[in-house]
């Protein structure tokens, strides 16, 4: 028999089925900085309680039914069995650690605490690895490369406190960076509005995005700000919330390769951040 720490991002408020991809993961993270001196046990992360489970949607009123645990679609870990003991961290998640409203890329004894955690226990799948390496390869190896995060849809209205935005203002502000940088000669594009993609595309073309990523087509504003995990509980897909994980590791990871970062801060922002290999610089709105 063995032991096991389980760690959920909504530790501390057990009324609550999580948030984004990367505001539950540094939660985890922050988690398993405050406990790696006193594990007492093997960590289990445990995202069963969230809206990342497939078929859940929480804004309908539906009741939680238990599949896989959606964090094993991207990482690796040790599976309890039913012989195992399962207990809660001695010192829960407190959000003292990290501060979700940062970036870290100016603090560099925190930012490599959360790397040297992270390495320790948060092992990605390799055939995500792969494929990341892959489209770095084929796409943005050779260049210099502004990566841009240009947060749409709900953003706005849930986070205002980051500065209210148009596709306008990155635009204008991407053709400063450009002109005051002529080094980059290529642009890596995230976003999770199809029009934002399309818009940026046609002002650099020298730009790069994935295709065929989850982006909004017909949600209205008014849809996604009352439902603000609308990615999550889409239907279009199937496996929608496999993918979409693997869709915001990839494009992160993809970030954290580039040379440049831009965009306003946001969860993808940090965690690109937090993958980063090779940023100089980071631009903010």
């Amino acid at each position: 028999m063995e032991k096991f720490i389980r760690f959920k991002p909504n530790d501390d408020n057990p009324n609550s089925f999580g948030s984004g991809f990367f505001s539950n993961y540094r939660i985890i993270l922050e988690g398993l900085i405050i406990n790696d001196n006193n594990m007492g046990g093997i960590p289990y992360i445990d995202w069963y309680e969230t809206a990342w489970v497939e078929g859940f949607n929480p804004f309908n009123g539906d009741r939680l039914v238990k599949h896989e645990n959606p964090f094993d679609f991207w990482f690796d870990q040790k599976i309890p069995t039913s012989n195992d003991s399962m207990n809660t961290p001695i010192d829960k998640n407190r959000h003292i650690l990290i501060d979700h409203s940062k970036d870290y890329f100016y603090d560099k004894i925190s930012l490599d605490k959360q790397r040297e955690i992270e390495n320790k226990y948060l092992k990605i799948k390799q055939p995500i690895l792969d494929k990341i390496d892959e489209i770095y390869n084929n796409e943005l190896s050779g260049h210099t490369v502004l990566g841009v995060i240009a947060r749409g849809c709900e953003f706005n209205y849930h986070h205002p406190n980051y500065g209210v935005y148009s596709i306008h203002d990155y635009i204008n502000s991407i053709k400063k960076i450009l002109e005051e940088n002529p080094q980059i000669t290529k642009l890596f594009l995230v976003s999770e509005d199809s029009n934002y993609i399309k818009l940026l595309k046609e002002s650099f073309p020298n730009s790069y995005f994935i295709p065929n990523v989850f982006r909004r087509t017909n949600e209205t504003l008014e849809y996604m700000n009352r439902v603000f995990l609308w990615p999550n509980v889409d239907t279009k897909r199937e496996n929608q919330n496999k993918l979409l994980g693997e869709e915001t590791i990839t494009q992160a990871k993809l970030l954290g390769k580039c040379d440049y970062l831009f965009g306003i801060h946001s969860g993808v922002f940090a965690g690109a951040v937090l993958w980063g290999e090779n940023i100089k610089k980071i631009f903010k709105l």
